[in-house]
Parts: C-alpha cells; sequence; structure tokens
C-alpha cells in the first residue's frame, strides 16, 4: 500500500499540470528545478540525434566532447527507437525508477530489521520522510529538504530518473547478506559508476570500511583470520566503478571545453544548521540508535554509512554536495533503532512516538507537492512557457541545421538545446562556458545601446546563425536589423526570428 500511495503522490501532480496545457502556455515537464530538469532533456537530444559523445548544449563552442551522461543519452536513443516523445521516456525511466527503488529499499529494511513492525516502519519513513524544512519555512529559511533531491528517496523519485535508479543500484550494493559473484560486482560498479558516480565513492568506502572495522575486532578478540573472499568483490565492484571514474575524471580535466565547465559546476554543501534541519527528527532519533545499531553488523552498516556521507559531504570541494547521495536512507533506519532503544526502556509509547515520527517527518514532502500543484494550477511562468515560444522552436526544428548556433534571451536559452538540439550563447548556468560573463554580455546586447560597430563585430565574430528574439528588445538592435536588411523569417506575436547566418 505504501509503494503504491508513493506512485500516485509522484504521478499525479504532473498529470495535472500536462492536463493544464491551454492555447496560451505550455507545462515545461518539470515541477521541480526546470534549470536541471531542461538540462538532462537537452542530453536526451543529443542522444536523439544520434549522438553517445556528450557535448555542453548550452554554449557556443561545445568542444569535442567525452562519453558522459551515457544514461540520458541512451534515454534519447531510446525515444528515437520508440518513436516517443523525449518527456514521455523521461518520465517513464522516472517511474520506472521509482518502482525499482521502493522494491530495493523494502528488501533492504527487510535485511536489516528482524521484526516486520520495524521493518514497515523504516520503509515507510525511508520513502515518504522528509526534514524539518516545513517548520523552517516559517523563519523565512528555504533547507535542504525541499531541492537537495539526490539525499531523498521521495524528492528523488519526484524529479528525475537517474536518482531513482542511481539511490536503486546504490542499495543494492550495500545490501546485508549478499552473495555476488565478481562477474556482477564489476557490472553493479560500471552501471552504478556510469548512472551516479559519486555513489560509487560512498559505496566502496563504506564496504571497505566495514572490512576493516570487522578485522580490528577480530584482532580484538585474540583472531587473526583474513577471509580474501570479502575482498574480491569489492576489489571488483572498485573495478567497475572504477574505471567509469576514471575515464570521466581525465576526458574532463583533459578538454578544456569540459575543464571549463567543470570549474563552474560547484555544488557546496548546505551548512550545518541546514542539515541539522534537513535531516530531523530522524537525525536526532539515529544519534540514540547508533549504540543499539553497532552491536550487529547489519546496524553497523547503516553507523558507517551515515558517518562516511556525513564526512565526505563536509570536505570543503567544488561537488561536496553530491555526497549527500541517499544518507536519509541509513539516517531513517538509524532512527528506527533509537525507537527501539527507547521503547526497551520504557521511556517512551513506541506507538506515539511513531505517530509522532511520521507526523514531523512527512509534511515536507506535502509541501512540495502543493506547490507543485498551485504552481501548476497558476500557470507559473518558471514551470509552464508561453505556447508562442514553441511555435518558434517548432519552426526552427524545420527550418535550420542542426548545428545551428542561435541568440535569445535567457529564457528562451534553456528552452532551445533541449527542444530543437540548436546551440545557444547563454542558456545554462553551469553549461554555458564562462556562464556569468555571457550572460552579462547578452543583457546588454538585447536590452542596451550599442553602435553598429559592436552588433556587427559581435555577429560575425560568434558565428551567430539565427536571432530569436521578442519584440522587447532595445530600439538600437532594431535599427541594426533593419539597417543590414534583415528580413523577418518568422513571427508571431511574441517572437521574430531571422536567418542571418544560415
Amino acid at each position: 500500500m505504501i509503494s503504491v500511495a508513493v506512485i500516485v503522490l509522484i504521478v499525479m501532480p504532473y498529470l495535472y499540470a500536462f492536463q493544464m496545457n491551454n492555447p496560451v502556455s505550455v507545462f515545461g515537464g518539470f515541477l521541480i528545478n526546470p534549470v536541471d530538469g531542461f538540462s538532462y532533456l537537452a542530453k536526451m537530444q543529443q542522444g536523439f540525434y544520434g549522438e553517445w559523445k556528450f557535448v555542453l548544449p548550452f554554449t557556443a563552442e561545445p568542444g569535442s566532447g567525452a562519453y558522459l551522461f551515457l544514461f540520458y543519452l541512451g534515454l534519447g536513443h531510446l525515444s528515437r527507437i520508440l518513436n516517443l516523445p523525449l518527456l514521455v521516456v523521461f518520465h517513464s525511466a522516472r517511474i520506472f525508477g521509482a518502482i525499482l527503488l521502493l522494491g530495493t529499499l523494502y528488501l533492504f529494511n527487510k535485511k536489516i530489521f528482524e521484526e516486520r513492525r520495524h521493518q514497515n516502519l523504516s520503509f515507510a519513513i525511508c520513502v515518504l520522510g522528509s526534514g524539518l524544512g516545513w517548520i523552517a519555512v516559517f523563519t523565512g529559511l528555504f533547507t535542504s529538504d525541499f531541492w537537495v533531491a539526490e539525499a531523498y528517496p521521495f524528492l528523488s523519485m519526484y524529479t528525475n530518473p537517474h536518482f531513482s535508479i542511481g539511490l536503486a543500484l546504490m542499495v543494492v550494493a550495500l545490501m546485508p547478506e549478499r552473495k555476488p559473484s565478481a562477474v556482477w560486482e564489476l557490472a553493479l560498479g560500471l552501471v552504478l559508476g556510469i548512472i551516479q558516480p559519486f555513489a560509487v565513492v560512498i559505496v566502496l568506502i563504506v564496504r571497505v570500511g566495514q572490512i576493516i572495522i570487522g578485522i580490528i575486532g577480530e584482532e580484538k578478540q585474540g583472531k587473526r583470520f583474513i577471509d580474501l573472499e570479502d575482498f574480491v568483490p569489492v576489489i571488483a565492484f572498485a573495478l567497475g566503478g572504477g574505471l567509469v571514474l576514471i575515464y570521466q575524471y581525465w576526458s574532463i580535466l583533459s578538454d578544456p571545453i569540459l575543464s571549463l565547465w567543470n570549474d563552474q559546476n560547484i555544488t557546496e554543501s548546505p551548512g550545518i544548521v541546514d542539515i541539522l534541519i534537513s535531516f530531523s527528527p530522524c537525525l536526532i532519533l539515529a544519534g540514540l540508535g547508533i549504540k543499539n545499531a553497532w552491536q550487529t553488523q547489519k546496524g553497523r552498516r547503516l553507523v558507517i554509512w551515515s558517518v562516511v556521507s556525513l564526512v565526505l559531504a563536509i570536505i570543503p570541494w567544488n561537488l561536496q554536495r553530491r555526497f549527500l547521495t541517499g544518507i536519509y536512507i541509513p539516517i531513517a533506519g538509524l532512527a528506527v533503532y533509537g525507537l527501539m532503544g527507547l521503547e526497551r526502556n520504557r521511556r517512551f509509547s513506541y506507538r506515539s512516538s511513531v505517530i509522532m515520527l511520521l507526523v514531523l517527518a512527512i509534511p515536507t514532502n506535502i509541501i512540495i507537492l502543493a506547490s507543485g500543484i498551485m504552481a501548476a494550477s497558476k500557470q507559473d511562468p518558471s514551470i509552464f512557457q508561453s505556447r508562442e515560444i514553441y511555435k518558434g522552436l517548432a519552426w526552427i526544428m524545420e527550418n535550420t541545421s542542426s548545428d545551428a548556433l542561435v541568440l535569445t534571451d535567457e529564457d528562451t536559452g534553456l528552452l532551445i538545446p533541449p527542444i530543437t538540439g540548436r546551440r545557444v550563447i547563454y542558456g545554462h548556468p553551469f553549461e554555458t562556458i564562462n556562464a556569468k560573463n555571457e550572460k552579462e554580455f547578452l543583457q546588454s546586447f538585447l536590452n542596451e545601446k550599442q553602435d553598429d560597430l559592436t552588433y556587427d563585430k559581435y555577429i560575425a565574430d560568434r558565428g551567430i546563425d539565427v536571432l530569436f528574439i521578442s519584440r522587447e528588445i532595445s530600439v538600437d538592435l532594431n535599427e541594426w536589423i533593419n539597417d543590414n536588411g534583415f528580413k523577418t523569417d518568422y513571427e508571431n506575436t511574441l517572437v521574430r526570428i531571422y536567418l542571418i547566418g544560415q
């Protein structure tokens, strides 16, 4: 029942938003973080055009590219093969990922806990729970439980497919009582590295850490026996995932364009206070449950997983937030251990404690769902776009070459690569090279006074093929267009398109 409820909850808001399409506006397909959503769609668009080598879609100079983001490129290929729209494939994969994650989490908690009530509670918290951000909202704070989707199973399932599938594979890799073959572990590491590379690092450290702690414990008991068979699966997993990570790291650093992208792709972790709010009340109960959990091999894995993720997330480097991936899973399990300890000491009623935990842990997700539905009902411009823009995009797809470079405003620049496959001067804060400078110049070019030489030089130097502009551009740019004799190749009530380099 819980799994069915989760699937309904993560599907219905999107169905509602899609049915809100009308002659004036179109739902873009993403209820949360549309900027990243459209970047995934742009990668799928490259796969749809037959590519397996990723190049930055939101920048004028894409470079030679590399075999990155193969998951979304593969979904693009699937979309072409099945002759289905990209968004249909994206959300179908999202639902598939959710079902896969729900199944693995249920099995994981069944193996962790002996009593059925503890299994069900831990599973329910994992897939429905979140933090206390719903309380922090009243103080004006916007905490991580509203937007760091990869940390929470529910938010992962609500947001995109690769988070859910990546978490599912991560849970499989950390599943207790598993007797995997080396070949299976090699494949698991390889696939996880492709879909969720940061999870590979977490899994490896947790598994190696547990082996080392086990060896230390045996030595304290006078035992010095080391079973080499324990290391074989870990080595195989490390080989599969490590090959992917090494290739990704090398390809990014060796390519000047991807290297610049990597430098500005900063995802810092939230602060300590934010983390405390975003993972409580489970985090508080988890602290109480550490001692009980440490008494068993299964519980010890939850402790090591939580600590490893938190430590990696606070190490200061550009992508530290990514190590919060899946952290809510072990924290939820440790919270149940905390409740078990309270029940054992008869300090609180177990039933009352469970009810209180669920009452505190679920509202943030309810707010997220309600916000999406409200935004859809109001046709919020952050998730809905004008149909006139889409008509212009359709015209570009039919009348320009696939490698055309389009100069347009930043909002339309986010739409052009995922919908048409064409490149833009600026469209994404991370995937546009020198994004800050490109955005500032673009705004100046479209909206402020420039001399004719500036217009001529910029258009020529950048190799602009298409002008996709609204009717609200500066008078000077309009005059330059008229003085150069450019005819309007397409127009509607909102946009005008000029083919100036085709």
